[in-house]
């Protein structure tokens, strides 16, 4: 399986295409794509290692929230480190190295 960057717009009725076997990851509102694993379309992302750039690319501009308590209604910009880690988990989490 590949990591695979997506748009849903593309798609027949805007789902997740067929070549994605689990999506919906880290969305880029810019042009709304999203990062899933699959194989067949897409763009192919090579390796962790460039999925994390890419990811920190879209946090840069559009940055990752985290709720400071249990209500979830606060929220604060995740830091690059911990974005890292959660493409790291991500990616662990789906064997892939």
């Amino acid at each position: 399986m590949a990591i695979i960057r997506y748009n849903l717009t593309s798609n027949v009725n805007g789902t997740v295409p067929s070549y994605i076997t689990d999506g919906g990851y880290f969305k880029n509102p810019a042009d709304d794509t999203r990062i899933g694993v699959g194989s067949g379309g897409g763009t192919t992302i090579a390796n962790k290692a460039d999925l994390i750039t890419y990811v920190l690319s879209i946090h840069a501009n559009y940055p990752f929230k985290k709720s400071v308590d249990a209500t979830h209604v606060d929220k604060v910009n995740r830091t690059n480190a911990e974005v890292t880690t959660l493409v790291n988990n991500w990616c662990t989490a789906r064997g892939i190295s």
